[in-house]
């Protein structure tokens, strides 16, 4: 099994560098293919494509979850990198506003739907399919290496992304990047062959999906995600319009937060190694729901120093609530529908609260001209997940 995780975590790093890009493109991309849009305007319509995954990461994570119940997670993942691989390719065809008016847009949409249906199944199944036979006191260190391979493939992305900040005209080489992620996409796909399938098909899979468990996800998953896309995504955009920090050094800092996250990662994951997980889980929705708003509330008040010591309080609250979710969903659902429930609500939630952040964040600010306003919303969705984790218990509501 050791053999399969590594190939898992290498695999697991390039294909995070390919879905990672376009978030961190997004401020070279939107005055490309929307130029005649305010530059706040522009941002939000880049961000706005999230929308697409709305309607297609359920879809992928539906298929590809009953796929991975039915076939066997390895199978599903070999799939789930070839397409992403192949979108990615895509990618480098399109052509911004100057040359394809409104169809560089509608490219640029098109393909991220594709990219979030095939991203869906990746995202949502690799991180129960890594614990698989494993012992309760390594599920929170092997979950830890996990999300270490996560956080490489998004710190390649956003180093490549950086580079492009210190060009002279960054718009004209928009697509190295993605050429660069074709390469990797397919040395996923090469090391995820290199393993045997292990999966031996039970028929008692055949379940009822479970709607009751994938609607109680929904703000656990949306919550997570926002811990990532806060720091990552959505501060790099925010900061550079409510203080005076040049987008080249939030982009560095941004290079560095990661690092940061990774050591972190590998800290924390041996700490928590005999936690209960939902008790960490709940505690880190409480301490969130009350300092994300205080720490959104000081944004415009501080320079370079400050914004990276707020990103990183986020960046730590993030890392304690993931390590400990995926030892959860083992503890709350059962084997036979397990990819399913996790899969479906990680999509549901992440792409309508979590994903979705930067643009709310941004239209919140822009509509209230307060800086607290996104670090509120954060606070609201973290008091939810609390409840979903909380609440079934009190109320006696079965989900095995």
């Amino acid at each position: 099994m050791k053999k399969a995780h590594i190939a898992t975590y290498l695999a697991n790093i390039l294909d995070h560098f390919d879905t990672s890009l376009y978030g961190f493109l997004v401020p070279i991309l939107a005055p490309l293919f929307f130029p005649k849009s305010e530059p706040i305007v522009a941002l939000l319509l880049g961000y706005g494509f999230v929308i697409i995954g709305f309607i297609t990461r359920p879809l992928g994570a539906w298929y590809f979850s009953k796929h991975a119940d039915a076939a066997g997670p390895h199978a599903t993942l070999i799939i789930t990198i070839m397409g992403m691989t192949i979108t990615t390719f895509c990618f480098t065809l399109l052509q911004p506003y100057e040359y394809w008016g409104v169809g560089g847009a509608i490219g640029l949409c098109l393909l991220r739907g594709i990219q979030n249906f095939f991203g869906a199944g990746e995202a949502s199944i690799t991180g129960l399919y890594v614990l698989e036979g494993t012992h309760t006191d390594q599920q929170h260190p092997i979950t830890s290496l996990y999300l270490s391979s996560t956080m490489a493939g998004i710190l390649l992305a956003c180093t490549a992304s950086s580079i492009l900040f210190y060009c002279e005209a960054p718009q004209l080489y928009w697509k190295w990047p993605f050429y660069g992620s074709i390469i990797t996409g397919i040395a996923g796909w090469w090391l995820r062959h290199q393993v045997a399938p292990t999966f031996v098909k039970n028929e008692s899979t055949q379940g009822k999906t479970n709607w009751r468990g994938i609607i109680r996800l929904i703000p656990i998953t949306g919550f997570s995600y926002i811990l990532y896309s806060a720091p990552f995504v959505f501060f790099n955009s925010f900061a550079a319009l409510v203080t005076r920090v040049g987008m080249k050094n939030l982009m560095l800092s941004n290079t560095l937060l990661m690092i940061f996250d990774l050591g972190l990662l590998a800290l924390l994951g041996p700490i928590m190694r005999k936690m209960d997980a939902k008790k960490l889980l709940l505690k880190i929705s409480v301490i969130s729901a009350i300092t994300v708003p205080i720490l959104f509330w000081y944004i415009p008040s501080v320079e370079l120093l400050g914004t990276v010591v707020i990103r990183m309080v986020i960046i730590t609250l993030g890392v304690a609530f993931c390590i400990p979710l995926h030892r959860w969903y083992i503890e709350e659902f059962p084997a036979y529908n397990r990819y399913a429930t996790t899969a479906i609500g990680y999509a549901i939630g992440s792409e309508t609260l979590g994903r979705s952040f930067p643009v709310v964040g941004l239209a919140l600010w822009h509509i209230t001209h307060l800086s607290i306003a996104p670090g509120v919303y954060v606070a609201l969705i973290s008091l939810c997940a609390y409840f979903s984790i909380a609440l079934p218990k009190v109320l006696k509501i079965g989900y095995k």
